[in-house]
């Protein structure tokens, strides 16, 4: 297996000399082997190597014990290891995510706040990527969801991308490699369990060597997306015109171009990426003119061959203003501004809910507050995560169509920016026990 790891690091380039590589480690027998293997060549590829954990505190005792278990193994190994308890039931109730998407998010970004361009690994399988596949084509899909789990994403490698569960388990026994069970794994309530437990175990009826069969279909896939994704690029950059996109060019590709250059349009206009049924109405509508509305109540028109978005505004940048005690009135929404004791604070929470995400420490401001759009560079570390991010990152995280993007209203200083209206405060800047005088941003439309 050791062999199969080495050569899928090298096809995909996965790992650069001199960088950090933080190992994702669950305790599970996955991720235990990846950081086994990877412990083993990183002097042959120059890496440094760590180890990162999350407890979810999802499973009780069970969470406590895999942290454990994690942390004993790696200092008994010497090898780096950090890790981090976060309520991510609460904190998903807190952001209005499901508990898997707020688990992913924040995981990742306690990773990437361990080291500054540092290589994530995850120890995602051929069998993690079968799974996704018929999850993907259970519930209805497009060509990239048959491509199961990239090898790369960003800054996120899947060394074991082509290696299956089977034979992890048989490296582990064979190397005597400790790892932790998930009882939640066993729970065929769950659908990815399901198809694990009693939807995969029926290909070996039909084709024994089904996993070697999926891992050539996965690659051919991905060639044939790459090629199709790079000739729809081709097709938006030839339609692109002063007033929109010319109609014609687009009426005259293929219905597979043309279909993915619109999920290229609409998503790179408005920020957020469309469905099927948004893709079809509007392939429909180049062929005549006429407006329909998609979502986040965008509005497309096509007129006299030209498609456009009529309502995204130019909003002339940078806009920015002295920050006082007043009422704001920018793009339709009103801003009152105010400091307060925070003794205060008590009772203006009982009147206004989630008010804490509009207010930070007033003494902490440094030299001139403005309340402005954004600029090119702002970010931002949001208080309760520990990772600074990009505003930019941080609009595409919350998809915030790009038409409204520059109307949000951020406040900031000579040290940068303190808060972003619909996202929150900067933990630079955050209430503490010490804290005497608070500003409240009142929000209104």
């Amino acid at each position: 297996m050791i062999d199969k790891v080495i050569s899928t690091i090298e096809q995909y380039k996965m790992l650069k000399r001199g960088t950090t590589v933080v190992v994702a480690l669950s305790g599970g027998a996955d991720s235990m082997a990846l950081l086994f293997v990877l412990n083993m060549i990183k002097d042959r590829y120059g890496i440094s190597l760590m180890a990162a954990h999350v407890n979810h505190c999802l499973r009780g005792d069970e969470s406590d014990r895999d942290e454990k278990f994690v942390i004993d193994y790696c200092t008994k190994n010497n090898i780096r290891v950090e890790s981090k308890k976060i309520d991510v039931a609460e904190a998903a109730r807190q952001n209005r995510e499901s508990i898997e998407q707020c688990g992913r998010r924040v995981r990742y970004e306690y990773f990437d706040s361990l080291s500054k361009n540092a290589i994530v690994a995850t120890a995602h399988t051929l069998s993690d990527s079968l799974e996704t596949i018929l999850f993907n084509l259970a519930r209805g899909t497009t060509l990239k969801g048959l491509c199961g789990i990239p090898p790369i994403r960003n800054n996120i490698v899947r060394p074991l991308i082509e290696c299956t569960r089977p034979e992890i388990d048989e490296f582990c026994k064979n190397n005597n490699i400790p790892y932790v069970h998930d009882s939640t794994n066993f729970d065929d309530l769950y659908t990815r369990n399901h198809i694990r437990l009693n939807i995969i175990p029926q290909l070996d009826r039909i084709n024994p060597k089904y996993y070697d069969a999926v891992l050539r279909c996965t690659k051919s896939l991905l060639q044939d997306e790459e090629y199709l994704n790079n000739l729809s690029e081709e097709l938006v950059r030839d339609a692109v015109i002063e007033k929109g996109f010319n109609a014609a060019v687009l009426l005259g590709s293929h219905p597979a171009i043309r279909k993915r250059a619109l999920w290229a349009i609409i998503h790179q206009t408005t920020g957020t990426p469309p469905d099927n049924k948004n893709i079809e109405a509007v392939d429909l509508l180049l062929k005549e003119d006429g407006t329909l509305q998609i979502h986040n109540g965008i509005v497309v028109e096509v007129k006299a061959g030209v498609l456009f978005f009529p309502l995204i505004e130019k909003i002339e940048l940078p806009w920015c203003y002295d920050l006082t005690e007043k009422r704001y009135t920018l793009f339709s929404k009103s801003f009152e501004i105010k400091v307060v004791n925070k003794k205060d604070l008590e009772n203006i929470q009982i009147v206004h809910n989630n008010i804490l995400d509009n207010c930070f420490d007033y003494d902490k401001i440094n030299g001139n507050a403005v309340i402005r759009s954004r600029v090119e560079g702002d970010s931002i570390r949001l208080k309760n995560r520990n990772c600074t991010k990009s505003i930019k990152k941080l609009f595409n995280e919350h998809a915030i169509p790009i038409a409204q993007r520059n109307r949000i209203a951020l406040i900031a200083d000579d040290s940068g920016v303190l808060w972003v209206d619909g996202i929150g405060v900067s933990q630079r800047c955050e209430i503490t026990d010490d804290t005497k005088n608070i500003l409240v941003v009142f929000n209104g439309r």
